[in-house]
Parts: structure tokens; C-alpha cells; sequence
């Protein structure tokens, strides 16, 4: 009589570990229909925005950086150059080098850098007479 409780309290154990765990029944299931495992696809490290920049919005003699900054973009014709709320994507320089000779280069809103462990630098500025608020 004690080895039959014995060996139904191990049944019962048993039973209810591998029923009764929802991963495993689920494990379990899947294997029955052959489901085939969902893909997992891999985020591109670099942080996307739906609003990419092409170039700088030109007003008059002033140009508007707004949106993703990307790199490469020409602001060498601008004399006044707005950087308003400016998303950069980690591993990329705010390039604001080429600046025309007298330009005022002023930040509004938030400028939100990605991040990524990198050498840098996050802004590179330059040009000759150059007025930054």
C-alpha cells in the first residue's frame, strides 16, 4: 500500500509539473502542429526617424535643420543656419564645419544625439567670423 501512494504521488507530481506548465504544454503544442518558430529580426543599431533630411530647408539666406540629420548635408550656402529640434543618428557628426564665412548658427528646441560607443565628436563646427547661440 505505501509503494502504490508512493508511486501515485510521483505520478500526480509528474503529471502536474509538465501539464500544468503553460510554457511547456505551449512547447508541447507547438510540436503537434510543427509550428514554425517566429523570426526575430534583429533592430539596425543606428536610431531611425520617419522624418529623414535631405537637405536643409532654405528660407531666404537662411537654412532650417530639422527632423534626422544626414550626414553630408550641405549647408555651406547658408548664412543663417537653424538647428531645431534635431535628431543625429548614433555614430554620426553634427557636421556644421562648412559654414559660410559670417553665418550665425543658432539651437532651438532639443538636439537628441543616438548612442553608440564611438570616438566622436558628436559636433563638429567651424568657419571664419562665425556667431553661435
Amino acid at each position: 500500500m505505501k509503494l502504490l501512494s508512493t508511486a501515485l504521488a510521483v505520478f500526480t507530481l509528474l503529471a502536474a509539473t509538465t501539464e500544468g506548465s503553460p510554457m511547456l504544454r505551449q512547447a508541447a503544442e507547438g510540436k503537434k502542429n510543427k509550428t514554425p518558430k517566429p523570426e526575430v529580426q534583429q533592430e539596425d543599431p543606428v536610431q531611425q526617424d520617419p522624418v529623414q533630411q535631405t537637405s536643409p530647408v532654405t528660407s531666404g539666406k537662411g537654412c532650417n535643420l530639422t527632423g534626422t540629420y544626414k550626414k553630408g548635408t550641405d549647408i555651406s550656402s547658408c548664412s543663417q543656419i537653424t538647428v531645431n529640434s534635431l535628431t543625429v543618428p548614433a555614430g554620426v557628426t553634427l557636421d556644421l564645419s562648412k559654414a559660410k564665412k559670417g553665418a550665425i548658427i543658432e539651437f532651438l528646441g532639443t538636439t537628441t544625439f543616438g548612442t553608440q560607443k564611438w570616438a566622436g565628436p558628436l559636433v563638429l563646427v567651424g568657419g571664419t567670423d562665425l556667431t553661435v547661440k
